[in-house]
């Protein structure tokens, strides 16, 4: 059939095709886009393909539109390569979703396998395995894979592994758990399978196999089989690219219709844990590691990446009370990696902007480290300034228990960290880099912190490893992804739920496809008034984070300061500046800190707040306790005196702060007339 056959029978096809889940609309575009494809049109037929995915499709229309439509239409879409290629796959990658979801549904999988079994008609059992894919995926596999080591039923075995490389990637990862098997024919017959498959994720436990495994046969097929994965022969390699895959969650390794909520491990037979979506990656990339320390037990790489991912969840499990003893399993396996492990590991994660995990990576050596480490030193040096400030932290934590002097970076890095303004975090997610450059420097022009990224890919790692987001936007043109794609990916992800979305485009009919899925649109990026609204509002998640690591780091300034072998009035500045504006939880600490290093210069915000009856008597208290000593070291007192009597002998103020700023009267070098003045003022008090 002709291209131009082809596009007048899917027209055809779709004008009579009337189901609640594929509207006449959805088939109008896509006979229209192919169409217009036949006929040389490409740019307004990607438009009609961009609106099918615009409109936020069913994962079961998508199949829908699959079943009826020319395949070979999908094929001429993917050899058109660029954008066509990303939205024919990206309407595959539904139209497979929207298979029935996949059910752990152990009665109904052994029905359908043993039916399929004893089934003599090969269309019949072509039906059941179709049935098993569409209905159970990988939850199949538990019952095909003890028939792979009967070595007396050769009819039903054979079977069993033909049903196993039809399922193909759906059921790679339960047999390279099943390569667990204590059955050296079961073992064998598994590698089989998974040659046959030729998934490269599966190339790296087969090598394991093939270099540790006792039994000739077994080898022999492991070797095949990984050969067939495309292996580079060394396992370890493959192993530890693995983890990186699965980490970064890179579509080679976790494709968008994975199960990404199940993992499994052999124990006898084949069996699935549930595991939070949040956590799949970081599992995964568990497994991977130990594989590669099995081959190699001394491998640092594998070590320190068993650190970054358990470091990941510990992270992901502060945000979320539901992962709690998740948290304290990976925190457990992540202090027992090791100083030099976690230091690697930190390392990574400075270079690729992973804040989340870093922070994780920061306050654990901060605990056990002896002395500075290289990656604290980078993390200090870093572009992410919560990796700056928590790297800063675990070098203070390390100089205040050696009794050594901290360095100049990390005393800036801590006073930057307290004092920091709260401000919105950003990601701009655009191909287009005159629009995203235009968008950036509006952003920055309105105190947003903004990361920007121009492939999709990278967009999309970038949001998962940001600690928290406040607003993104997105371009109409994004390398590598769809902005449908993104899009999803977005809506999927726990932590994202809630951000506002808006859209960079100047296609009206892009824009308009899209309206219904972002908060808005943005047709000139030199023009972001439309976000004023959503920068006034609250982010009070944000703000709770950035007060957070602004007491640490205020209090780590005055340990430093107090231990007496940093000097750290480099910081005083930024510790007076959290006087006027932050929260209680970033005064106080601060205060403390000023008693230590600040100056003259700092006494006048002091006095503001141990003046403002509106402040809590505690905050007010310890204001007077930090001019004392400031007032100690500068040796003036001029026109503080009389306002610090005033409050001591106030007898409506609070006793708490009449003694702190009695105490700082009594440390100020005031002279004779001043202590005159001072005794003078609570000549009362006494006499009471």
């Amino acid at each position: 059939m002709t291209k131009s056959r082809r596009t007048l029978g899917l027209c055809l096809a779709l004008a009579a095709l009337a189901t609640p889940l594929f509207s006449q609309a959805t088939g109008d575009l896509y006979s229209e886009g192919v169409d217009l494809l036949a006929r040389g049109r490409k740019t307004e037929a990607l438009a009609k393909f961009q609106a099918i995915l615009a409109a936020d499709l069913s994962n079961e229309a998508a199949y829908e539109l699959w079943k009826e439509a020319d395949h070979q239409v999908f094929l001429d879409l993917i050899v058109e390569g660029g954008e066509y290629r990303l939205v024919a796959e990206r309407l595959l990658a539904r139209a497979k979703l929207g298979r029935s979801e996949h059910r752990n549904d152990t009665d109904a999988v052994r029905a359908l396998v043993l039916g399929m079994l004893d089934e003599a008609d090969a269309l019949a059992r072509r039906k059941i395995v179709t049935q098993l894919s569409s209905e159970h995926g990988p939850y199949s596999a538990p019952a095909l894979v003890p028939f792979l080591g009967n070595e007396g039923d050769g009819n039903r075995r054979v079977l069993a592994m033909a049903t196993l490389i039809e399922l193909g990637g759906d059921v790679v990862w339960p047999l390279v758990a099943a390569l667990g098997s204590d059955h050296a024919y079961q073992r064998r017959n598994v590698a089989i399978c998974l040659g046959r498959i030729g998934d490269p994720r599966a190339a790296g436990a087969l090598e394991a196999v093939a270099a540790m495994d006792s039994d000739n046969a077994v080898v022999k097929a492991a070797k095949s089989a990984a050969a067939a994965c495309g292996s580079t022969g060394n396992g370890v390699s493959l192993l530890l690219a693995d983890g990186e895959g699965y980490y970064t969650r890179d579509s080679s390794h976790i494709r968008p219709f994975d199960d990404q909520n199940v993992t499994w491990s052999w124990n006898g037979s084949l069996t699935p844990t549930m595991v939070p979506v949040s956590l799949f990656n970081d599992q995964m990339a568990l497994g991977a590691y130990f594989r590669a320390l099995d081959l190699d037990g001394s491998n640092g790489n594998a070590q320190a990446g068993i650190a970054r991912a358990c470091a990941s969840i510990v992270a992901k499990a502060g945000r979320s009370d539901d992962l709690a003893d998740a948290g304290i399993g990976a925190q457990l396996a992540l202090s027992a990696a090791g100083i030099s492990a976690i230091d690697t590991a930190l390392l990574w994660t400075v270079k690729t902007d992973d804040a989340s995990a870093g922070s994780v990576l920061c306050q654990t050596l901060g605990n056990m480290a002896g002395a500075p480490t290289s990656a604290l030193m980078s993390a200090v040096a870093a572009g992410d300034p919560t990796l700056r400030g928590e790297g800063a932290l675990a070098l203070a934590s390390i100089a205040t228990r050696s009794g050594t002097t901290a360095g100049g970076a990390t005393v800036a890095a801590l006073g930057e960290a307290a004092g920091r303004e709260v401000m919105h975090i950003a990601a701009v997610i655009d191909g287009n880099m005159d629009r995203a450059g235009k968008a950036l420097a509006g952003l920055s022009s309105q105190g947003v912190m903004v990361s920007h990224r121009g492939s999709g890919v990278e967009g999309v790692v970038l949001l998962r490893r940001m600690p928290t987001v406040d607003l993104i936007l997105i371009g109409d043109r994004v390398s590598g992804l769809t902005t449908d794609q993104v899009l999803a990916d977005i809506a999927n992800h726990e932590s994202l739920a809630g951000t506002p979305v808006f859209l960079l485009s100047s296609d009206e009919d892009f824009s308009d496809a899209y309206s219904d899925r972002v908060a808005g649109v943005i047709s000139d990026a030199s023009d972001l008034s439309g976000l004023e609204e959503t920068l006034s509002s609250g982010f009070e998640g944000t703000r709770a984070r950035a007060d957070n690591l602004g007491q640490r780091a205020a209090s780590a300034i005055g340990a430093l300061a107090l231990a007496g072998h940093t000097d750290c009035s480099a910081t005083a500045d930024a510790l007076a500046s959290t006087l006027a504006h932050r929260a209680e939880a970033v005064t106080r600490p601060a205060m403390g800190a000023l008693a230590h290093c600040g100056s003259w210069d700092h006494i006048e915000a002091l006095m503001a707040v141990l003046s403002d009856s509106d402040r809590s008597d505690g905050e007010r208290s310890d204001a007077a306790l930090a001019i004392g000593p400031i007032l100690a070291r500068s040796g003036a007192a001029e026109g503080v005196v009389g306002p610090l009597a005033a409050i001591a002998a106030d007898g409506d103020e609070a006793t708490e702060v009449r003694m702190a700023a009695a105490q700082a009267l009594g440390m100020a070098k005031t002279g004779g007339s001043g202590r005159t003045q001072a005794l003078g003022a609570l000549r009362g008090s006494v006499s009471q």
